[in-house]
């Protein structure tokens, strides 16, 4: 079980050790509303991650990690419900494996700190060069993104049916927003991020949860929180069924189509909708699979991916675009038979077992990811509780978690004429 503890308003502590890994990882999620400043918060998180005010230049940083024995700063950012989450993290040896025995964790905990609560700043300005770097490469993310096309209709089912929801929009903010931040929007995207963010501090592995709290209280201490309220919207049933095509010089069309889930929040009826939606299309025994790919050879992939924390369902599958309109009929034809229990009784226990070993988490950046994605949970829940929750889902369960998905959103990426290689 891990331990848990607040270190401030909306900032907890969530902690689980484990002496067998040779490294510990400490993780800082910060959870924000998905509102204007987006684009800045996106910046933000890059351009910590380059520097601070002991170590104000990348190579003085990356020298610094050299000296931890070779700790990596990672830097990212996402979606969580409606929250959109930047996170700062380091990983770095045991202290047991330290040559003159020294703390190795106290001082990755305290350089990860610095990098968050002690930028590189001077008058306000986190240096101009560095601000237009980091958008150039933010950009570049969101194009990596729009050239990989099964990320790109993936995301453009979200986009369309969640348009009038936070969730609609990109983790990122759009380009255009990003292009007209100023270096003053930045700066005050810190100040908002130290005041008002809902922090969870998740420290996995060897590394030593009392000296990482003693390292964050101090400078939480220093700071005056007003947390914001983070809601994400559940919509339980989808309102009015949507279509949107593009056409794109692929030579393999995408078809995404996107479930309301019945849920009224991230935890209703999880682990019934997490069985289902692994028969549904998660599995290698899942219905999806064993029937549109294999069967009937109706597509090159297709699977489902449920997402709790937004109570949705995407069904996403690569197919020759004339076969667009039986791919998705025969979709729903399987949702019905699953509704219906028109199942191999043997997939549910294929299907717990699969998802005993996926909740099996063998190192430390699995645990970190765990208790990570739960930031704006007000309670956590361990991997042990989501698999006994699992193993009591029955068929029935099942079946009536199916009963709750309606089809809301399809979004078709079709391959024009004389298609060119696939980007």
């Amino acid at each position: 079980m891990p331990q848990i503890r607040m270190l401030a308003d909306k900032v907890r502590l969530v902690s689980e050790p484990a002496d067998k890994f040779k490294t510990g990882c400490v993780s800082v999620s910060m959870a924000l509303p998905m509102d204007e400043r987006m684009a800045a918060n996106s910046l933000l998180v890059y351009l910590l991650k380059r520097s601070c005010k002991a170590y104000p230049e990348l190579s003085l940083l990356s020298g610094r990690l050299d000296e931890l024995y070779g700790a990596v700063l990672g830097a990212g950012v996402s979606k969580n419900g409606e929250a959109q989450v930047l996170t700062l993290s380091i990983t770095s040896l045991a202290d047991k494996f330290a040559l003159e025995g020294e703390s190795i964790q106290l001082e990755a905990a305290q350089l990860l700190a610095d990098v968050i609560f002690k930028p590189n700043v001077k008058n306000g300005s986190f240096g101009e060069e560095s601000l237009a770097m980091e958008k150039r490469l933010l950009i570049q993310r969101i194009e990596e993104e729009m050239n990989d096309k099964r990320t790109y209709a993936f995301n453009k089912c979200i986009s369309y049916m969640c348009q009038n929801e936070a969730y609609g929009k990109d983790k990122y903010g759009t380009v255009e927003e990003i292009e007209n931040v100023k270096m003053a929007d930045v700066y005050d995207a810190w100040k908002n991020l130290l005041s008002t963010a809902v922090f969870q501090i998740t420290v996995v592995g060897a590394a030593d949860a009392d000296k990482v709290a003693s390292v964050f209280e101090k400078h939480f201490e220093k700071i005056e929180r007003k947390p914001a309220g983070i809601e994400t919207v559940f919509i339980q049933r989808g309102r009015r069924f949507n279509h949107f095509e593009e056409k794109f010089p692929v030579n393999q069309g995408k078809l995404v189509m996107g479930f309301r889930a019945g849920m009224q929040h991230r935890r209703d009826n999880i682990f019934a909708m997490t069985v289902m939606n692994d028969i549904f299309g998660m599995g290698t025994y899942s219905k999806l699979f064993m029937n549109i790919r294999e069967k009937m050879s109706l597509a090159y992939y297709c699977w489902s991916r449920l997402v709790a924390s937004k109570g949705i369902v995407l069904v996403e599958s690569g197919i020759d675009t004339d076969k667009e309109r039986k791919v998705s009929a025969e979709v729903l034809s399987q949702l019905s038979d699953l509704r219906n229990g028109k199942t191999d009784p043997e997939v549910l226990e294929s299907s717990k077992r699969a998802l005993r070993e996926k909740h099996t988490f063998t190192t430390p950046e699995g645990i970190l990811g765990w208790y990570s994605a739960q930031v704006t949970c007000d309670e956590i829940i361990t991997p042990d509780e989501m698999v006994s929750g699992i193993e009591q889902v029955t068929m029935d369960d099942v079946c009536a978690a199916a009963k709750k998905l309606s089809i809301d959103t399809i979004f078709m990426l079709s391959a024009q004429e004389e298609a060119e290689n696939e980007v």
